[in-house]
Formats: C-alpha cells, sequence, structure tokens
C-alpha cells in the first residue's frame, strides 16, 4: 500500500508529497528522538520533541485490514477503543507555587490520506487468556474531527515529594476517522510557562539523598531542583522526626526487633526510629494513615521510608492493618500516597512477621547479608529468568529483557528457566500484541541489543520445572526474576509452588522479583506465596528469599511490564539509558525501585490507560527492609583511613575512603555527622565530644563490605599531632601535579598539635607496603609543638614509583609521629597514574595483492596497528616491536616508533609484512607486539587475523544443535581447520564456504531479511554456501538468499527419512548413507531449477533432499536433511568423503559431469595470463612423447571448445584461447575449466575470463 504525504511546514518553503510502506524516517529533524529540553530556569522551560522514525504495520481486525502505529520508546497503547496512536510523558518540575501553561512555539507536520487507523485494544488482565480484543470507540470513530483535539496536553498540577509538577503529554499524531486523515508531528517546539510562585523548585524539608535520585529521574527537568547539603548532625536534636520510621506492633518482642534495625540503620547514616501502635493510637487504616500525612506534612524530618514490621492484620499486638483500595485489594500504597494523586511520596515496606520466631528469621535474613553478604563468584555470576510463554502477552519479552541485560550489559550467565503457557515460541513471534515492534526497538538487536530478533535464537523455552528452580537458587544467585501467571500459593509456568519452596537449601539468599498475580497478598487468611518464601529456613538456617517484590491480587498485562522495566533502569540506571537522569550514583535498593517502577509507568504513554496503571500502583509491593541493598557482583574491601582517636572538643573529624561511599559517625546510637565521600579526604562537621565516648565510624558503598571501626575520645590535655596537609610534589618529574609512574615523588608535610600540651621533639616517620614504592627519604624532625601551634616542612619525604605501577593503584602511606612519650599513627592515599596500551584497530592493505584488505599466502601488505593508550598517564617515545608466531610470515623492519601516546588518544604505524606463498589459507597467525616507552616502561599486546580465508564457517543457528557438531567433527577427522559459530559473525568474508544449520520442524532458526541481504552478498563476492534445514524451504520467510539456490518446493504426503542414496553423477553417484536424524519426517521435496542438479533423494530416485547449484561466481547447496546426522558406512559412504566432494565441488575442482580431481598446484598445466579479458596461453609439460587432448568445458560441465587433439606432444606444448566456442562465439565472462587427457591420466586448470 502507498500513502500519500504532504510536508506542511509551519515555517514552510515548500510543499513534498512522497510514499511510504513500514518505515518512515526522517533525518532532518530539530533535535534528538522523543522529548529533549532545550532550556530550563525558574520562569520557563523550552522543550524539543521530533520524530525520526514511525513505523506502520498492517493488522486485520474484524475483517478489516487496518494500520498500526508505532513510535520508539512508547510502549502502551492509547486509551481503549481510541485509534491507536502513540504518545509519552514526562514530568516538568515548577517553582513552588507556580501555575504552568504550555505554548506550540513551532512545529512542522505532514498528513497521511485514505488511512484506517487500528484501534487500541482493551488492556487484559493477566488472568485472561487469548488474542486482545479491539473495539472501536464509535463516539471517536464517528465524529468528524481530529483525535486526539491537540498533540500537547499538560495535566492538573501536582505534587511529588514536595516538588511541584506537572505531566507533559506528546502525541505527535491527530487522526480523523471519516476523513481517513492521519497528521504527524514531525517536529514540535514546546514552552512551559511559569507563572507566579517563588523560583525556588521543591520544598527543602522533603528533600532527602535517598528520594532525590528518584525526582532527578522523574523531572525532566531536574537540574532546576538545586543541589542541598544532605549531611547534618543529630546528637540530642530537638527536630521532631526521623529518617526512616519503623512501625511495630505493641508486643515487646516486635519493638526489640525493630530496635534492631534501627540501630542498623542509625549506624549507616539512615536516622531511624521506632513506633508502636499504641504510640500511634490506632491500628485503623484511617488512623494510620492520618499519622503518616501528619508526619509528612509537618515534622521537621520527613521519613523518606516506613517500614510496616508485621502481617496484616487488626490485633494491634502482633499485626498492622492495610487499606484496600476501590474493594479490591490490599494496598499500603494508599499510606505512601500523602497528596491523593495515588503516587508514592513515602515509600513502604512490609515484614509480614507474625511472631518472634519469624521475626528473627526475616529480619536476620537482611541484617547478616548486609554485614557478610555471599562472596563466591557463581553466586553473582548465575541470576535467574523464570517465565511463561504466551505469544498474546509480553511476559517473555519482560523477563528475557531482564536477562538479556544482566548478560550482555553487565557481564552476567543467567540460568533462564521457561515454560510454555499459550503458543510456539519455536515458531511464534516475540509477541502478537499491539505495540510489540516498539518494545523490540528498545530491547531488540536495532535497540539495546537484549534480545535478538527471533525468539527462536535463544530457545529452551519448554521444561522448566520446580526443580529446575530449587537447583538454581540452591547453587547459589543473587536475583530470580519472574513474570508469568500467579496465585496465591505461586507461579503459573514454570509451575513453582509453596510446597516447592520447601526443597530450598541455600543459605546464600536471593531476591525474588515476582512480577504475576496474587503471589504477594498478604491479607490472604493463610500463608501466601511471597510470606512462605520470606519465611523460609532450612535445617534452622537462614534460606529461601532475602526479600521480595510481589502484587497482591490480579493485574493487567502490559502496563506490568511498563513497570518492571522502570524499575530496573532505577536499579541499573544503563538498563534504558534514553530515560530518566544522568544520576551519577544507585545503589540497588528494590524498595526505592518499586516507586521509580511506578513513576515510569505513570509517565508512559501518557495520558492514556491511566485507571489501568492505578491498579499497578496499589499491587505491587516491597517485602523487606526499606533500605535494604542487594549485592550485585562479588564485595570489595573499602579503602578507609581516619584517626584512630578522636579529640575531645574537636569539632571535625577526616575521614579518605573510596568515591560515593556513604560515611556516618554515631555516637550512643545518635548521628553526630554524615558525609559521601568524594576520593579525597573530607573533614565531616561534628559537635564536640566528650572524653570516653566511642565514635563508630561506619562506611557503606554498593557492592562493598560493610566497614564499621569505633574511635575513643581522649582526653585533650595531652600533646596531639596529627597532618593537616601532605601534598605531593612531581617537579622532579613532569610537573603535572599527578603521581605519575617512574616520578620521584617530594611530599610537604604539615602537622599540627591539636592537643592542649606541649610535644616533645617530634620525629616523623612514613612507610608503606606497596612493592612499586621505594622510599629514598622516610624520615623528619619537626621539632617540638605548642598547643594549637602547626609546622610545615616543604620536601620532607621523598618516594619513587615503579614504571610498573598499575594506573589508578591506590598508593597508601602510614605516618608515624612521636615524642618519644606518645605516638600518633595516620595514613595517606594517593592515585597512582600509567598509561595501558590497548589495540585500538589493525587494518591491512594489500594493493599489491588482489586488494582485497586480507593476508593471502604470497602477499606483501602494509599492516597498519592503531596503539591505544587508555591510561591516565602520557607515554613518552614509544616504539613497537612486532612478532609473529608462525615462520611463513616475514616482518620487514619490526620495530617502528609511536612517538608520544597521550592519554586517551592512539597513534598508527605501519609494519610491511610477507606471506610464503606455501601457505595455507585458513592459517591463524597471532602476533606480538612488545612496547617499550621511557620510564622503563613495557607492555604486550596480541592481535590474530586469518592468511587468506578460512576453509568454512558452520554456522550452527540450531536452537538445538542437531547437525553442527557433527559437521564440525567431520572437519576435524579431515584434519581441516574450520570455525564454528552459533550467531551470525561481524564479517563473512574471512570465509570461502558457509555451511548452515537451521534446524528441525518446530524447532528451528527462521533467516531474517537482514540475513539473507548478508548471505547474499557473500555469495555474490564470490563465496559458497550449503544450507540445510527443515522448514526454510518452505514455510520461513524467503529471504534475498534462498533463490540463489536454485531449487522448487514440491509437496507430498508425510514420509519418514530413512535412507539417502546419491544421485547418478561424479559427486555423490556412488553414495548412499542411512539416516540417524531426529523427527525423521518431512512433506515436501526439493525440485532442481535447472541448471541446478540433485545430490541426494530419500528412499527412492525423485524424492530430492540435496540440490546443488553453480551460479558460475558462487556454489550453492540446498538440504531438507541434516548432514551431521549421516551414519557413515563404507568409503566412498563416509560424511568425510562426502565433505571433500562438495569443498571440491566449491572450489572448481570438480565438475557434475566429470570425475575429473584437479590437482592444486599442477605442474603439467600452467596458463598465463589467468584471469584473462581476450587471450591466454596455456603451457603443457609432459617427461616424453605422448598423446593428448585438450578440451575447454563451462561450469555446467559442457564442453565448449577443442583446442588439441594431438597423437605425440613435444615436452612443452603451448596452446592460445581466445575465450571463443567452437563455433567461433565468445563465450560469456566467468569461470571455465581445462582438460588435459593424456590418456593413463587426467589434469584440469581452472580459466577465468574477465569482463
Amino acid at each position: 500500500m502507498k500513502y500519500r504525504i504532504l510536508f506542511l511546514l509551519v515555517t514552510s518553503f515548500y510543499l513534498s508529497i512522497l510514499a511510504i510502506a513500514g518505515d518512515l524516517r526522517y533525518t532532518d529533524s530539530w533535535g534528538n528522538e522523543g522529548m529533549t529540553l532545550t532550556s530550563g530556569g525558574n520562569t520557563s522551560v523550552m522543550i524539543n520533541f521530533s520524530t525520526q522514525s514511525i513505523h506502520f504495520s498492517e493488522i486485520r481486525l474484524n475483517g478489516e485490514n487496518l494500520t498500526e502505529i508505532s513510535l520508539p520508546g512508547v510502549f502502551l497503547p492509547n486509551d481503549e477503543g481510541a485509534p491507536n496512536l502513540p504518545g509519552m510523558g514526562r514530568y516538568i518540575a515548577l517553582p513552588e507555587g507556580a501555575e504552568a501553561t504550555v505554548t506550540m512555539v513551532d512545529y512542522r507536520i505532514e498528513t497521511i490520506r485514505d488511512i484506517e487507523i487500528a484501534p487500541s485494544p482493551r488492556i487484559p488482565w493477566e488472568t485472561e487468556r487469548g488474542a486482545l480484543e479491539y473495539k472501536k470507540d464509535v463516539t471517536i470513530y464517528s465524529r468528524d474531527s481530529f483525535y486526539p483535539e491537540s498533540p500537547v496536553k499538560l495535566s492538573s498540577k501536582t505534587e511529588i515529594r514536595g516538588v511541584d509538577a506537572v505531566m507533559l503529554g506528546i502525541t505527535p499524531f491527530q487522526y480523523n476517522p471519516v476523513t481517513k486523515e492521519l497528521r504527524i508531528y514531525r517536529d514540535i517546539k514546546l514552552e512551559i510557562h511559569f507563572t507566579g510562585g517563588n523560583g525556588h523548585f521543591g520544598d527543602d524539608r522533603l528533600r532527602s539523598r535517598w528520594w532525590d535520585p528518584l525526582l532527578r529521574d522523574i523531572f525532566i527537568n531536574e537540574a532546576s531542583i538545586a543541589e542541598i547539603d544532605y549531611n547534618h548532625s543529630w546528637q540530642q536534636t530537638k527536630d521532631v522526626g526521623c529518617e526512616y520510621l519503623i512501625v511495630v506492633p505493641n508486643d515487646p518482642e516486635f519493638q526489640a526487633w525493630g530496635d534492631s534495625i534501627k540501630n542498623f540503620r542509625t549506624l549507616q547514616g539512615i536516622m531511624s526510629d521506632v513506633i508502636t501502635l499504641a504510640d500511634i493510637g490506632s491500628n485503623t487504616t484511617t488512623g494510620l494513615e492520618n499519622y503518616f500525612n501528619t508526619a509528612y506534612n509537618s515534622w521537621d524530618i520527613v521519613p523518606s521510608a516506613v517500614l510496616l514490621l508485621g502481617d496484616y492484620g487488626t490485633n494491634a499486638n502482633n499485626s498492622i492493618i492495610a487499606p484496600i483500595w476501590d474493594n479490591y485489594c490490599v494496598s499500603d500504597n494508599i499510606y505512601a500516597d500523602v497528596n491523593g494523586n495515588k503516587m508514592p511520596d513515602i515509600i513502604f515496606a512490609r515484614i509480614t512477621a507474625q511472631n518472634e520466631a519469624q521475626l528473627e528469621v526475616m529480619i536476620s535474613k537482611f541484617l547478616n547479608y548486609e554485614r557478610t553478604p555471599p562472596t563466591s563468584e557463581d553466586f553473582y555470576n548465575h541470576p535467574i529468568t523464570a517465565l511463561g510463554w504466551q505469544t498474546e502477552r509480553w511476559f517473555q519479552i519482560c523477563s528475557e529483557s531482564v536477562g538479556g541485560f544482566l548478560k550482555n550489559k553487565l557481564g552476567k550467565d543467567p540460568i533462564r528457566i521457561n515454560e510454555v503457557y499459550d503458543g510456539n515460541p519455536d515458531t511464534d513471534p516475540w509477541s502478537t500484541a499491539t505495540n510489540t515492534y516498539s518494545v523490540l526497538t528498545q530491547f531488540g538487536p536495532n535497540g539495546q541489543g537484549y534480545i535478538p530478533a527471533s525468539p527462536t535464537e535463544l530457545g529452551f523455552w519448554s521444561g522448566g520445572n520446580s526443580g529446575d528452580i530449587n537447583d538454581a537458587i540452591n547453587n547459589g544467585s543473587f536475583m530470580l526474576q519472574h513474570r508469568d501467571h500467579g496465585f496465591e500459593q505461586g507461579w503459573g509456568e514454570p509451575d513453582y509452588s509453596s510446597t516447592d519452596i520447601n526443597g530450598l537449601t541455600n543459605t546464600d539468599l536471593t531476591f525474588v522479583f515476582s512480577v504475576n498475580c496474587l503471589t504477594g497478598k498478604y491479607n490472604l487468611a493463610s500463608e501466601c506465596f511471597t510470606e512462605k518464601f520470606h519465611r523460609h529456613t532450612s535445617g534452622g538456617q537462614n534460606s529461601g528469599a532475602l526479600g521480595l517484590i510481589a502484587a497482591s491480587e490480579v493485574s493487567y498485562s502490559f502496563v506490568n511490564d511498563a513497570y518492571v522495566w522502570g524499575m530496573y533502569d532505577n536499579l541499573w540506571p544503563d538498563f534504558m539509558p534514553q530515560f530518566g537522569s544522568s544520576v551519577d550514583y544507585h545503589g540497588i535498593m528494590p524498595a526505592f525501585g518499586n516507586a521509580a517502577g511506578k513513576y515510569f509507568l505513570k509517565q508512559s504513554a501518557w495520558p492514556y490507560n491511566t485507571g489501568n496503571k492505578e491498579v499497578t500502583y496499589n499491587l505491587f509491593h516491597h517485602h523487606g527492609d526499606a533500605f535494604l541493598t542487594v549485592y550485585s557482583e562479588v564485595p570489595q574491601n573499602l579503602m578507609v583511613s581516619h584517626n584512630q582517636e578522636l579529640l575531645e572538643g574537636q569539632e571535625t573529624f577526616t575521614v579518605w575512603t573510596d568515591e560515593n561511599a556513604l560515611i556516618a559517625l554515631t555516637v550512643n546510637g545518635e548521628i553526630i555527622g554524615t558525609g559521601t565521600s568524594t576520593g579525597n579526604p573530607i573533614a565531616i562537621e561534628i559537635p564536640a565530644q566528650s572524653a570516653g565516648d566511642i565514635v563508630i565510624v561506619t562506611i557503606t558503598k554498593q557492592n562493598y563490605y560493610r566497614y564499621q571501626k569505633s574511635v575513643e575520645v581522649i582526653d585533650g590535655n595531652i600533646p596531639y599531632v596529627v597532618p593537616q596537609s601532605v601534598v605531593a610534589d612531581d617537579g622532579a618529574g613532569n610537573g603535572n601535579g599527578l603521581l605519575d609512574y617512574g616520578e620521584q615523588i617530594a611530599l610537604d608535610v604539615s602537622l599540627e598539635n591539636i592537643g592542649l600540651q606541649s610535644s616533645g621533639n617530634i620525629d616523623l616517620t612514613i612507610s608503606t607496603e606497596n612493592p612499586n614504592i621505594t622510599i629514598t627519604d622516610g624520615s623528619e624532625n619537626f621539632g617540638s609543638f605548642g598547643p594549637g601551634e602547626e609546622i610545615s616542612i616543604e620536601d620532607a619525604f621523598e618516594f619513587v614509583i615503579s614504571s610498573q605501577i598499575t594506573d589508578q593503584e591506590m598508593i597508601l602511606l602510614s605516618l608515624e609521629a612521636t615524642d618519644g612519650t606518645y605516638t600518633w599513627m595516620s595514613d595517606v592515599f594517593f592515585t597512582a597514574h600509567a598509561p595501558v596500551f590497548e589495540l585500538e584497530d589493525f587494518t591491512i592493505e594489500d594493493p599489491t595483492g588482489n586488494d582485497n584488505g586480507r593476508i593471502d599466502p604470497g602477499e606483501t601488505v602494509d599492516l597498519s596497528v592503531a596503539l591505544l593508550n587508555s591510561g591516565s598517564a602520557d607515554a613518552i617515545n614509544v616504539t613497537g616491536t612486532l612478532t609473529c608466531n608462525n615462520p611463513d610470515i616475514t616482518i620487514n623492519a619490526g620495530t617502528q616508533s609511536f612517538g608520544t601516546l597521550v592519554s586517551g588518544n592512539y597513534e598508527e604505524q605501519t609494519f610491511s609484512i610477507e606471506a610464503a606463498p606455501t601457505m595455507e589459507d585458513g592459517t591463524e597467525i597471532t602476533f606480538e607486539l612488545a612496547i617499550e616507552g621511557d620510564g622503563e616502561i613495557s607492555s604486550v599486546v596480541e592481535f590474530s587475523t586469518v592468511v587468506g580465508r578460512f576453509t568454512a564457517l558452520v554456522l550452527d543457528l540450531d536452537p538445538e544443535n542437531y547437525s553442527g557438531p557433527g559437521i564440525l567433527e567431520t572437519f576435524e577427522d579431515m584434519d581441516i581447520t574450520v570455525d564454528y559459530k552459533t550467531t551470525f559473525p561481524s564479517e563473512l568474508d574471512q570465509y570461502k564456504n558457509i555451511f548452515i544449520c537451521l534446524g528441525l520442524h518446530f524447532v528451528n532458526y527462521e533467516l531474517t531479511v537482514a540475513d539473507g541481504n548478508m548471505l547474499k552478498s557473500f555469495l555474490e563476492n564470490g563465496g559458497n554456501i550449503y544450507m540445510e534445514g527443515r522448514v526454510t524451504w518452505k514455510d520461513d520467510l524467503q529471504t534475498a538468499v534462498h533463490p540463489m539456490f536454485n531449487v522448487e518446493v514440491n509437496n507430498e504426503n508425510m514420509f519418514v527419512i530413512e535412507n539417502i542414496l546419491g544421485s547418478e553423477g561424479p559427486l555423490t553417484g556412488n553414495m548412499e548413507f542411512v539416516y540417524e536424524g531426529n523427527n525423521p519426517i518431512i512433506n515436501y521435496t526439493l525440485v532442481p531449477v535447472a541448471p541446478a542438479f540433485s545430490l541426494f533423494t530419500i528412499n527412492d530416485e525423485v524424492k530430492n533432499c540435496m540440490v546443488a547449484f553453480s551460479e558460475g561466481t558462487y556454489h550453492t547447496i540446498a538440504s531438507t536433511i541434516e548432514f551431521g546426522e549421516l551414519l557413515d558406512g563404507e568409503s566412498p559412504s563416509t560424511k568425510a568423503d562426502l565433505m571433500q566432494k562438495i569443498l571440491n565441488w566449491f572450489d572448481g575442482l570438480i565438475t557434475e559431469t566429470s570425475e575429473t580431481l584437479i590437482i592444486p598446484g599442477n605442474k603439467s598445466l600452467s596458463c598465463s595470463p589467468n584471469p584473462f579479458r581476450d587471450e591466454t596461453k596455456i603451457t603443457i609439460h609432459v617427461e616424453k612423447q605422448t598423446p593428448v587432448s585438450f578440451n575447454i568445458y563451462n561450469i555446467h560441465g559442457k564442453k565448449i571448445k577443442t583446442l588439441a587433439n594431438q597423437k605425440n606432444i613435444p615436452a612443452t606444448f603451448d596452446l592460445t584461447w581466445d575465450g571463443s566456442d567452437d563455433r567461433g562465439n565468445k563465450v560469456t565472462a566467468g569461470i571455465y575449466y581445462g582438460v588435459a587427457d593424456f590418456g593413463s591420466k587426467t589434469e584440469t586448470i581452472k580459466l577465468i575470463i574477465t569482463k
């Protein structure tokens, strides 16, 4: 179908009409795709929206052929029954008290006529089965007006954690269903103007280090929200409130365990408090909600999070009631929503313990986990994804996109446990649901690359069961992502229920994302699945889940998936890099991710489907501690330096640790100071402390062990000498102020006596255990210090940094000051800088050879090596010496100068390389570049390439790998080196031949359009392909490469594949095989289209199963049987014999009409020039006079020319061929074969005529 498009520019200069089909792309957009902030301030913001790609697809609904539209990044459909026009939303922050209006400053549109837009489907409940329901909203489709009325919409004003906000929605389409006109807003420039207000964004009372990362993700103009200082001392504060409010039932056991959480989080720097229901005065939903609202609206310190420590119930001694949303589901989100906009303003979490035994289990799980996290690398390397396939839904995309991120971005090796609920993943697309194209654009090969183009590429969609899940958890996994149907006692697919949890024995605990229905229904009279998982122990040890995310009732499809993607983008901000802000640091905190996912969902496709989304806001809960942080990598030790004592009266305490670590100082359970590390020493302001107090230093950072140490406050009536500054001076080196490799460093040191008494004569010494540091001057006398006196000495110490030090290595120096009576210890850190050499790239140029950009036997080439310095220090006078592990490679002038390699840059040098003519095609060679430079730096980089081309690539795309390993084994038995891959390599031109395995019925790989184009190009460049597949020739998409096999299909009744019979001819005529393949049935045969010919038939002479075709510049073989499943018989009926025949035919060494085998490099025949255009001279060499005939054949084996038929010829005999046949007609350009028959033997030479 073709559409006429009218370009109308508001600031127009021209009109244009063109046709589209499939994708409509724009390359001259006003800005980046989607919604971007171009400027922001406290009076207005400017937004640009640009459309760069629109996908049109056809859908047949109720007997009509309709069109669906997809936009990148828009996952959810329009409102039910309305034209399915994609739209998106983003929150705009307003100054306090301001109102917002929006103006379309400029735009340009196109109009498509005569187009029928499909209606949006009804979003189904997750318990529903079957295809989506589409029903046009007649109030829209019968009206002669454009929908929506405006492409731009602002919501009413709301508030998010104290920040005034509006939602900006852009639907860059308008559709008139009567005139069938579609307007496309290619680009829109918007101004959102603020009226009134105080010019300040947000209520600072509500700001916190825990909520601000969410706000910066939520608001497109987040930069307008000013940075604030989160660090406070709350020692003996009169401020009311806390950051973390722990609500407990009245039973003292709950209070005691609540205090354990309070103490743990307070040490971390989170001001926490425990309050009982008796203190609140109510265990009713109204009483609790009023209490939380009051805390939010009036407390000096507003809770960032609330933990409800108790199961659902009305008994105030052991349970805490929860509201029921809309008479439907239990929901703590109602408590979290303070201002009535359905969204959380406080993070809420719940631990559903009912008694002391459950309290001990559920609380000790996270306390022990964060104190002593698992250390096994396998635990972190094997996250689990589990799902139930349903073609009409996105369950499979949801979990596999997460798994693909963990695999491709984080380098994990996920355990996939899957089962089929509905549909056939071996033949179905990823999903038939509306907007799947947009989802695949986000997560598929053209987006983030988390999932392949077809689900068949992943395979293993069925067979997952409870045993697999228990095995995976018991073997160790830091997280489990499940997506499918659920019920109160477990998951539908893979089948896993509460009783199966009893099989768990893991002591390294797994965090579980249970995204389905009902598994988190904590108001159930009995124990629900989530509670069972969370409370589970094995053999008296904590086991099962660390915590969970789960839903309390039946939920909607699709909106849940968007929620999940938003949640993961909070936990790992590079999951969807184009969404949210570039917040410097996120922890993996599922309770906060739960809220972030809801805000992401709120903005998705706004203003549509608000009711469906509201269900998800209220269903999903975090079960566990609100500040639980999940480890995703093997924990590391923090590098920490601080004084071991604190002098009473001091008002700062200096700590030096890793960047972005949270430092907390507490005394007697009160926070006296906090700070976020910059990687340099930070002086944390504290109230003066009294002698005898103990300051606890606690430092936390994602994926690092929690650091905790006690510091005694000592009497100030003594001398106390500490470093005030230690400055490194590299004046003897390059003077750039950094500690570079090989440099001599001087330290300028200032000491201060912060005590109340004078010191004696102070000697200061430095030491280190770092083997890359040599101290050349390690002691200095500073003399005596009076109280408060500071003494500085320049060049007090000197040390030399080894040239072998690692880039960014931390140098720890220990300082010891003593006057003979007192000794004071302290540490300082410095960062070392060194070059790091990496191969940026290498290229091969062979202009004097065949100019194909590769090293071929007998060629001299230029090998250009680009050497990158990825380190943080420059490398001076760098040379590289190139060597090769193969004696047939000669390197001319193997040492080259790369000069100065500046940090972050690369330089290129060229080496001349010769490959011996006797080298075999496909020989892999390894080069080693030995690097040296000033300062005694040295390094080695290796890289490999192939001389000529690999004989073959075995491209085993079959999900079950039935045949590929057998083909590979055949090559190995023949001592032929080939490459084996299960996915397409980036380059195919390094192979002469490709053997492709696509698989059987129901379990096969279907070539995509892109695959076909790639293979077509490979053939056109002179390659050869053998391709086998049971369905690729008939039922699958016929790509651009399929016609190049010259086969057609003849339908048959289903028959069994038993005996494989060679067809008459020199290639396979004397071969016969027994077939051992899986599922040995088929319902069609291959029909050769002349000049293609049969190689094998099944059971009789007419059921062709393998067909060969030669175009001249390329050869192909099509097969419906699996080569690797052939059973070897007596020679020549072996796979090795067959493979040799195929390779000989691919190389033009054998034709289908001749048994002649060409011997490469034969000395009896030669010709020059070859290739040739006009004529060539053929020389025949014999040892004695002998009869000879010389004939020329085309690639189909037909004789076209007789050049000689002599009874006797001399030792050397010359013939000239001018490229004509026996009739004198010039033959076409291509490949021909000259065959010399000497009576007792036959020899052949390949002749190539060029245009």
